[in-house]
């Protein structure tokens, strides 16, 4: 797991060196397997805005671009990239700026023209591999330093969570370790949401007929919801932990996972049967296409998370492609349950399919969280894509 140093001090106030930071965590049991500084090599990189593009008088691959930095005049920069647009912000190296690898930006002349610097992709930062430029959002204040805005002045533990210490296994598990050692106040996020309309057992049920494998399954149901990109802020943090954005839903899932330890899915509630759940155990002969594309033959000790019809996810481990969450959704299912570690660890192995979910579940999932991770990824829902959440909370908990 990785663990993000600017996203650790959201719960708790650290004043320590990095070294005397990993020997802390080491002594208190944490294996560190490595450091990483991901901003190390750069500096001199700020966000500018295009202000104009014309094309390069000798060269059709390229064109000259005036771009505000924040400075008394724009720079010129001669640039191949063909995704931007004038208005578009994009982090920008100034003369003199060092990128990774120890390359440093220089005045030159290109076919010609002079450019006074370079603007950056989003793998000259040494992020993710995406063509062309990194087109920032459009309220990035322009001549901020980039390396803070995009996290990228961060330390990043990677540590290996022993399987008995299922807690260690999320952002506030760390940070309750070192709360309780260093005698700190834990600031756990509060719950902000706002419940209206229809109860959600009116709109939905769960059954659950496995209560061995599956002790404890809720949901929330949340419409009006705006599927499209995260916020930058959620894009860093996702980054930082070696996970790339994919829309504001599965982010949220993701970044609850992360934070609380909690695995969540999110179905498209329009295409659950009956739009409710059944978690059961796999029938003979029955498949499911999960959500890397792969058709899987699934056993009868195996559980599933079925509408009326058939299976819609591999419990603890992989959601089914039938019910994801894409731009048409506009109302989800959002789960939040507890499944027995041993089922979960047993059906991974089957189908080889070692999933970030499955490996918080195998370590034993904490039943009390469940309510929680369920809140919270609602309330982030609600503020990042409009959501507007039914009342109540589906809950069934045979045995508590």
């Amino acid at each position: 797991m990785h663990i993000s140093l600017n996203w650790l001090k959201e719960y708790i106030d650290i004043d320590l060196s990095v070294e005397e930071l990993t020997d802390r965590l080491t002594l208190l049991g944490l294996e560190i397997e490595s450091i990483h500084a991901p901003g190390k090599d750069i500096a001199g990189i700020v966000i500018g805005q295009i202000l104009e593009i014309a094309p390069h008088p000798d060269a059709d691959k390229l064109v000259v671009c005036k771009t505000d930095v924040g400075g008394e005049s724009p720079l010129q920069i001669v640039c191949g990239a063909k995704n931007m647009k004038a208005g578009d912000k994009v982090p920008t190296a100034t003369i003199g700026a060092t990128l990774p690898g120890g390359f440093e930006i220089g005045r030159r002349k290109m076919r010609g023209i002079e450019s006074q610097g370079m603007m950056c992709s989003a793998k000259e930062l040494g992020l993710e591999d995406h063509s062309g430029l990194m087109i920032l959002p459009e309220d990035a204040p322009i001549g901020v330093d980039a390396k803070t805005y995009l996290g990228l002045d961060d330390v990043v533990f990677e540590i290996e969570v022993t399987p008995n210490r299922g807690d260690w296994a999320s952002m506030i598990g760390v940070a309750r370790e070192l709360a309780a050692f260093y005698n700190k106040p834990l600031r756990i996020p509060e719950i902000t949401l706002r419940e209206e309309g229809t109860e959600a057992a009116a709109l939905s049920s769960v059954t659950i007929e496995a209560p061995e494998q599956c002790p404890r399954y809720t949901g929330r149901i949340l419409s009006n919801v705006n599927v499209g990109p995260s916020p930058q802020w959620m894009v860093t943090r996702l980054a930082a932990a070696g996970q790339r954005s994919i829309n504001n839903i599965v982010d949220i899932t993701n970044y609850v996972l992360l934070e609380t330890g909690h695995p969540l899915h999110a179905f498209d509630f329009n295409l659950l049967a009956e739009n409710r759940i059944v978690v059961r155990n796999a029938g003979a002969g029955e498949a499911i296409r999960t959500l890397d594309g792969v058709d899987r033959s699934l056993k009868e000790t195996m559980l599933v998370i079925a509408d009326t019809r058939k299976a819609q996810a591999v419990a603890g481990v992989m959601g089914g492609g039938e019910s994801e969450v894409g731009e048409s959704t506009t109302t989800i299912f959002l789960e939040s349950a507890v499944f027995q570690p041993s089922s979960v660890r047993r059906t991974a192995r089957q189908l080889n399919l070692l999933t970030e979910a499955a490996q918080h579940f195998q370590r034993g999932a904490d039943p009390e969280m469940a309510i929680y991770a369920l809140n919270r990824a609602a309330g982030l829902i609600q503020e990042l894509a409009g959501a507007t959440i039914a009342r109540g909370v589906i809950d069934a908990h045979p045995n508590p």
